[in-house]
């Protein structure tokens, strides 16, 4: 189970990586247009239009990798699960998706990154989304510095 900050971390609007590999060690990487916990369970949105790769990789094998960063600090931290796979979506999940684009926005834009440039990289019409859920098995805090790559109990 994540710990409570962690998961406070993770649904605050922050940047999100998520990351695949397929049979041939092929890696796929997509922009996580936003993220909320089912129970145990760490789920991402991911638009369709980009995830192709990623989402055969995740019927392969189920493997997948988080980045979560606060690009204002580089606070950074990294989930690992190996049990991925698609879920439906709740009707909630546009309003976690802008709630979170709204806060990435207010952190990015002193950073120079203007809200008429992220909102459209970003905002999806829910049938162009889908949603990853997986049990985290490993944690990592990959903040830059001397404790990068260092282990969390989850």
């Amino acid at each position: 189970m994540i710990e409570a900050a962690h998961a406070t971390f993770i649904q605050s609007g922050v940047a999100i990586s998520v990351a695949t590999c397929g049979p041939a060690r092929v890696c796929h990487v997509v922009r996580g247009i936003g993220c909320k916990l089912v129970g145990e369970r760490v789920a991402v949105f991911v638009p369709v239009p980009a995830s192709t790769g990623l989402l055969a990789d995740v019927a392969a094998n189920g493997r997948i990798a988080v980045v979560f960063c606060q690009p204002s600090t580089n606070r950074t931290l990294q989930l690992k699960g190996r049990d991925a796979c698609t879920i439906a979506a709740a009707p909630i999940d546009a309003a976690i998706r802008a709630r979170q684009l709204d806060a990435f926005v207010l952190e990015v834009e002193p950073e120079g990154f203007p809200e008429a440039m992220v909102r459209p990289r970003f905002d999806y019409p829910p049938e162009q989304v889908v949603t990853l859920a997986f049990t985290p098995c490993e944690a990592y805090t990959q903040t830059p510095g001397p404790d990068a790559g260092a282990p969390l109990a989850l």
